[in-house]
């Protein structure tokens, strides 16, 4: 396979003997690469081939945001999860792994913990998946010295759980499905806005709302917030995005009975916020 361009250390743009274009994925693949190196197989850990065109495309975005280092964490992480468990994953992982540890990273260094409240639960009846989680805490700690809380273990957990192919969880994909697209379209009707389906701000939006989507079909939702102040702030900086948050809700109500808590209607706030902050068209 030949260097088409180097995306960074951990992914290269290649053509295979038959002049498809792939992404090829290692650590350090790309370092020193120039434009027409020939790889051997033993130097390549993993392919994505590029009929699955928006995997890549977004793969090859994200390299262009995100340091390297995030996708070598998330493949040794992947590999670990493959190797010790077995695990069937969806290609998907790969990006939703790495952009989730490296927002993560973020969060911590700004001082911003996302709790985890049913760590516990992860434990007794997922416990494959929070082992998964508590190798990449390590993983993370021995690579970037970083101590993130344990319950990052969990959240991270949840992307092993919803990558799997054969996982009980999916018997519930359908309705998941349904809920996103749901709220995708009220927050796009709300706004008047136009989605830019191929942008990685728009890839992570639409994984946030499938996480809240899938504590819904598990009845898991977030508990109430217990710092008022908190949801104060937000619940007054975020006033438009509270609005549509609002409409959300009685969709939610009316389909479901179930009510939100104040903070899922304050988490999906802060989504909302990042998508319009950060442009959608």
């Amino acid at each position: 396979m030949r260097v088409v361009k180097v995306l960074n250390n951990s992914l290269v743009l290649a053509l295979d003997k038959y002049g498809a274009e792939t992404i090829l994925m290692g650590k350090g693949i790309g370092f020193h690469k120039a434009i027409g190196y020939e790889f051997s197989k033993d130097e390549v850990e993993k392919v994505f081939v590029l009929k699955d065109r928006s995997i890549s495309k977004s793969i090859i975005r994200l390299a262009s945001e995100i340091d390297s280092v995030y996708f070598e964490i998330a493949k040794t992480v992947i590999d670990y999860a493959i190797e010790k468990y077995s695990m069937k994953l969806l290609d998907h992982i790969y990006l939703s792994l790495t952009d989730h540890i490296a927002f993560a990273v973020k969060r911590f260094k700004e001082e911003i913990i996302v709790p985890n409240f049913y760590t516990m639960e992860m434990r007794k009846f997922n416990p494959n998946e929070y082992d998964v989680g508590i190798f990449a805490v390590k993983h993370i700690y021995k690579t970037l010295n970083l101590q993130l809380p344990q319950d990052e273990a969990g959240n991270i957990a949840f992307h092993f759980i919803n990558a799997q192919i054969d996982h009980p969880y999916n018997e519930k994909n359908r309705l998941i499905n349904r809920v996103t697209d749901d709220i995708l379209n009220i927050v796009r009707y709300y706004f008047k806005i136009i989605y830019d389906e191929e942008s990685v701000c728009y890839t992570r939006y639409v994984t946030h709302v499938r996480l809240f989507a899938q504590r819904l079909a598990s009845n898991q939702l977030l508990p109430e917030e217990s710092s008022a102040m908190l949801y104060s702030q937000i619940s007054t900086a975020c006033g438009k995005e509270f609005l549509c948050v609002n409409k959300i809700a009685l969709y939610i109500k009316e389909t479901f009975n179930v009510d939100l808590s104040n903070q899922e209607s304050m988490y999906l706030a802060l989504h909302i916020h990042r998508i319009l902050e950060q442009g959608v068209v």
